[in-house]
This record gives C-alpha cells, structure tokens and sequence, in this order.
C-alpha cells in the first residue's frame, strides 16, 4: 500500500473530523494504518486458502502458538501450527468436495503491536460425506480474531467462528457446474 494513498485515506478521515489532533504522529498514523490494511487482508486470504485447500497458505496466516477455537462446534480447539495444520488436512480439507466463502464487513482495532477484529462470513460446502452426495451446508456468522506481529508480518493469534445460521438442503446434480 503507497504512502500518498494512506496519506490520502489520513486526509479524508481528518475532514470528517474536522482536523487532525495536535498529538497525531504522522509515523504512528502510517504505522496504524498500514497494519489495519495489512490485517484486513488476512481474513479474505484465509477464505480463499481454505476454499482452494492450500494448506501452506492456511498456515502462513497463523501465528506459531496460534489458537483455532472450535468450541461453536462443541471440539476442542486446536493449538499451534502442528495442530492447527493436522486439523485442515484430516477433518476441514476432507469434509467437502469444494466450498465457497465469502467474508465481509472486516473490522479491525490495532493496539501497537496486537490486533483485534471480527467479521461475518458465509460458507457453502458441498458434497460432505456425513451429509451425502448432493448436498449444501450453508452456514453464516461471524470470526472473531486476534493478532499478533510475528517476526515482522501480522498473523492470526486466535480465531473464533461463530455461528449464526445453518442448514443443509439437497440440490438437482446437474446443478452443480463446477466443483473442483
């Protein structure tokens, strides 16, 4: 992300205030800045990591001692990398053909060098075997995280899904256009 684009979001939010307070850092406020864009982005890439099943992305986005709390679930949750990463290759990667995320009104609140955050989300997985051949799981909520610097990167300390609605209806086979 350059300088004059946050320099330009830095504006715009000191207009809406009316001015920017005499005790603004300009450093800390890029500083601020650039690690919310940065964050932001690690829920989208854990979306499309974990929708393409790529295991080495997945686990870029977590810390070393990272926690995956699954108790929404009624499971123990899963801590650190060795753990989190065998969670994803025998149970998360395995229990659909495919899936589809989407992940929105990312929030983020950063504290010097730890985070935390939220968002909602929408998952369709397809063709579970616990649910059967032609089958949805359509499950909305939200993932509430926290975040820590790691050796320069911000990364996922701990995540919670949460949620809101789920179901799972059959579809017509030929409905389904592509599942890789």
């Amino acid at each position: 992300m350059s300088n004059r684009y946050l320099w330009t979001l830095a504006a715009a939010l000191f207009a809406a205030v009316g001015s920017a307070p005499a005790a603004v850092d300009r450093e800390s406020l890029m500083e601020r800045l650039r690690s919310e864009a940065e964050i932001a982005k690690l829920p989208v890439r854990y979306a499309w990591a974990v929708d393409g099943k790529q295991i080495e992305d997945v686990m870029a986005l977590f810390a070393e001692d990272a926690v995956y709390d699954l108790s929404a679930y009624g499971h123990a949750s899963a801590v650190g990398q060795a753990a989190i990463r065998k969670l994803f290759l025998d149970s998360v990667f395995r229990a659909e053909q495919c899936s589809f995320s989407s992940i929105s009104n990312v929030r983020v609140e950063v504290r010097g060098a730890e985070a935390s955050g939220a968002d909602y989300f929408v998952h369709l997985g397809y063709n579970n075997p616990g649910f059967g051949a032609n089958t949805r799981h359509h499950v909305e909520g939200q993932h509430f995280y926290e975040f820590v610097r790691e050796k320069g990167e911000w990364k996922i300390a701990r995540m919670l899904g949460r949620p809101t609605f789920e179901t799972v209806e059959n579809f017509i086979p030929t409905a389904m256009k592509h599942c890789p």
